[in-house]
């Protein structure tokens, strides 16, 4: 396991210990320090018949001003990396999100952001079964992430992503779903998997066929709701299947 992976699990660890949103966002400023952003934002995606994306925010670290002027001017529907997480379930750099040139509203706000130190960044969509949720965005002047910081941030995020849901939910007394339930099997595997191992590692370890792994975690991540191994592993973590 890389250093930076250890950091994600002690993150996420103390994530699933957070009792309300500025646990949340507390926790999540001070792995700054460790991976290099200066600030952060957890959000939804609006709805296509929202009229405003105010309520969209769930742990906003943005600068005060920027964060102000992007929901009141509505830039998340014009924002290219919040239309770029529509389009994949992969982590991406802001500089990797497509727009033309002549798509001054996307250019208007890549220029703002850079106003308030936000001129590099990374960003990793939050997808559930039915489409795009949201995702975790973070800033910075200058970004240099490793592709193991990329890969410990994108465990950080969907988990933050999931427990800011959960609290907020159960803050509107929403009730949550019943934890579904995996078979031994499927444990197993999503052990192995949130261990760092491939799924021929997992197949070697648990003596059976790499085909046979894969299949346990497909339909571990159909019963979580989730839409890729990372997002499946830390929805277990989350619901305390897996430690």
């Amino acid at each position: 396991m890389t250093q930076d992976s250890q950091k994600a699990f002690e993150i996420v660890a103390r994530l699933k210990e957070a009792s309300k949103i500025s646990d949340i966002l507390r926790e999540m400023r001070a792995a700054g320090a460790s991976f290099g952003y200066d600030v952060f934002i957890i959000t939804n995606l609006p709805a296509e018949h929202e009229t405003s994306t105010q309520n969209c925010a769930l742990v906003p670290s943005w600068p005060e001003g920027w964060r102000k002027r992007y929901f009141e001017r509505d830039y998340l529907r014009i924002d290219p990396v919040a239309n770029h997480v529509k389009r994949t379930t992969e982590p991406f750099l802001w500089s990797e999100a497509p727009y033309r040139s002549d798509e001054a509203g996307a250019a208007r706000v890549m220029d703002e952001a850079t106003e308030f130190g936000l001129s590099q960044g990374f960003c990793v969509p939050i997808h559930h079964l039915t489409g795009p949720g949201g995702g975790v965005s973070f800033g910075a002047s200058r970004l240099d992430l490793s592709e193991d910081a990329k890969a410990a941030l994108h465990l950080v995020s969907i988990y933050a992503y999931q427990r800011a849901e959960t609290l907020i939910r159960e803050g509107g007394r929403v009730p949550a779903r019943k934890a579904p339930r995996l078979t031994a099997r499927e444990i197993e595997c999503l052990r192995w998997t949130a261990a760092g191992k491939t799924s021929w590692e997992a197949s070697e370890i648990l003596s059976t066929s790499q085909r046979t792994v894969e299949f346990h975690l497909r339909n571990a991540a159909r019963k979580l709701d989730a839409v890729n191994r990372v997002q499946c592993v830390a929805e277990a973590m989350r619901q305390g299947i897996i430690a």
